[in-house]
C-alpha cells in the first residue's frame, strides 16, 4: 500500500534534535540544550515590555469577538510576560499543537484518530505549504488525476515533481465524469481535488465518496484539500442562502466519508478561511504516517523552523473554534449575500446545479473573450482586477475567477455594489 510515495527522505539532524527539546520542554522535563543558532531563546527569560495591554472591542458581534480574543492571547502568549515569539519552533508543530489538530480533525472530518496518532498529523505554515509538501511526497512519474476546474497551483507543483497530470471531464453541472476516471485509472496514481472547490464552489459529498472507492480499489491516494468545508452555501437560481442545518447536513456526509477512506487520503485544512487569519499562515494535514513523515522532512529543509507567532496565535484561535465553531457564521452570511449580488445582476456565472456552494470565488464567462486577453484589457481599461480561468481550467477557457471576499465589508455594503455594477458594465 501507498506504493505511490517516495522513500522517505532522511530528517536533517537539526530538526530531530529541536523536536526533543521541544518535547522535553512541553513535559517540563530538565533539558540542556546545545542544537541550534536559535538565538531568540537568549532573550526568552527576560520580560522585553513592562506593560503589554490590548483590548478587544466590545461591540463586535460574537464570531468576531471569539476572533479578536484568538489574536488577543497569541500576541500576549508570542510576547508578554516572557518573548516565546522570538525563538524558532520545530517545523510540523510542537505536540500540543499536534493534539489541537488531531482534535480538529477527530471532531470536523470524523476520523477515528486517537492523541497516540501523533505521527498521523502535522500543523504547516499554512494550507499552501500543507499541499506543496503532499505533492512533492509522491514518486515522480506517478499519474495524478484532478478535476478540470482544479485549484491554480496544483498543476505546476505536479509538473515541478516530475508528475503526469490527468484532468477528470466536468459535466456542465460541473459534477465529475467517475466513469471517466474508471476507465483510465492505474494502480498507484494519486487523485488530487478541492472540495469544496476552488474556483467553481462546487461541494459534493457523494462525488468525493465515488472518486475515492475508485483509488482505493487501484491502491491509490486521495488529496483532500478541505479548506472551505465551513463556507458551504444553499444555492438556488436566484440567490445564495446560508443555512446552518443544510451545511452541517453536508459536513456530516464528508466525516462518514472521510472515516472510510482516511488509511489512503491526505486531508489538508486551515483556519486562514473560516477565522479570517489568512495572513497568519497556519495549515493542518492528516494522513497515513508515511505520507506525513515525509511531508514534515520536506518542509523541514525548506525551513528551520515553524513561524513561531504565527503558529502561537493561530493555535489560540484554533482551540477557540474547535470549542465555539461559529466564527464562520458571519462570513457566511456576507458571502451568499455577495454572491446573491452577482446572480441579480444576471452576470454569466458558471455554477453548480446540485444546490450546494462553497468557497470565495465564482466564475464569469467572458462572452467569447480568452480569460487572459479579458483579465489583461480589464484591468488596463477599468483598474478591475480578475484572475483569468486559464490556470484553473488547464486550458485556453473564456472565463475569469472573480473573489467574494476582497473588497471590504461595509454596513450597507455598498463598496461591494458599486464594485460588481462596474464590472458589469466593462463585462457588457
Amino acid at each position: 500500500m501507498l506504493n505511490f510515495l517516495k522513500e522517505l527522505p532522511s530528517t536533517p539532524g537539526i530538526r530531530e534534535a529541536m523536536v526533543g527539546v521541544s518535547q522535553r520542554e512541553e513535559n517540563s522535563l530538565p533539558v540542556t540544550d546545545f542544537s541550534s543558532g536559535n538565538v531568540g531563546k537568549i532573550v526568552n527569560n527576560l520580560q522585553l515590555f513592562s506593560n503589554f495591554q490590548i483590548e478587544v472591542n466590545k461591540e463586535l458581534i460574537k464570531p468576531l469577538r471569539i476572533i479578536s480574543e484568538a489574536i488577543k492571547k497569541g500576541l500576549l502568549s508570542s510576547f508578554y510576560p516572557i518573548p516565546d515569539g522570538l525563538p524558532y519552533s520545530p517545523t510540523g508543530g510542537t505536540d500540543s499543537a499536534k493534539i489541537l489538530a488531531m482534535n480538529y480533525f477527530r471532531k470536523f472530518h470524523g476520523l477515528p484518530l486517537s492523541d497516540d496518532n501523533l505521527e498521523r498529523v502535522i500543523v504547516t505554515a499554512g494550507g499552501q505549504q500543507a499541499l506543496s509538501a503532499s505533492i512533492k511526497s509522491i514518486k515522480s512519474g506517478t499519474t495524478i488525476f484532478m478535476p478540470r476546474w482544479e485549484y491554480s497551483p496544483v498543476p505546476e507543483l505536479v509538473k515541478f515533481n516530475e508528475c503526469q497530470e490527468k484532468r477528470i471531464p466536468i459535466s456542465d453541472d460541473l459534477s465529475f465524469d467517475v466513469n471517466f476516471l474508471k476507465d483510465i485509472i492505474k494502480n498507484d496514481s494519486v487523485l488530487y481535488l478541492s472540495m469544496p472547490n476552488n474556483p467553481t464552489g462546487y461541494t459534493s459529498p457523494k462525488d468525493l465518496g465515488a472518486i475515492s472507492e475508485i483509488m482505493l480499489k487501484n491502491d491509490g491516494g486521495v488529496i483532500w484539500d478541505a479548506p472551505y468545508i465551513f463556507t458551504i452555501l444553499r444555492l438556488s437560481p436566484s440567490k445564495a442562502i446560508y443555512d446552518k442545518k443544510f451545511q452541517n447536513e453536508i459536513l456530516n456526509d464528508f466525516k462518514e466519508i472521510a472515516s472510510e477512506y482516511y488509511d489512503n487520503m491526505c486531508i489538508l485544512s486551515s483556519l486562514s478561511k473560516t477565522c479570517l487569519l489568512t495572513g497568519l499562515r497556519l495549515g493542518l494535514a492528516t494522513g497515513p504516517s508515511k505520507w506525513i513523515r515525509s511531508m514534515n522532512t520536506i518542509i523541514s529543509r525548506d525551513n528551520i523552523s515553524s513561524p513561531t507567532t504565527s503558529f502561537l496565535i493561530g493555535i489560540e484561535a484554533l482551540k477557540l473554534f474547535i470549542n465555539e465553531p461559529i466564527t464562520h457564521e458571519w462570513l457566511c452570511e456576507l458571502v451568499a449575500n455577495r454572491l446573491t449580488m452577482l446572480i441579480e445582476e444576471e452576470l454569466p456565472l458558471i455554477l453548480p446545479k446540485n444546490g450546494a456552494y462553497g468557497a470565495f470565488y465564482a466564475i464569469v464567462r467572458t462572452k467569447g473573450m480568452d480569460g487572459i486577453k479579458f483579465s489583461n484589457e480589464l484591468v488596463k481599461k477599468f483598474g478591475i482586477v480578475t484572475i483569468p480561468g486559464n490556470a484553473f481550467y488547464g486550458d485556453e477557457i473564456d472565463a475569469v475567477r472573480v473573489s467574494l471576499v476582497t473588497t471590504p465589508w461595509s454596513e450597507d455594503e455598498q463598496e461591494w455594489a458599486r464594485n460588481v455594477r462596474m464590472f458589469k458594465k466593462a463585462l457588457e
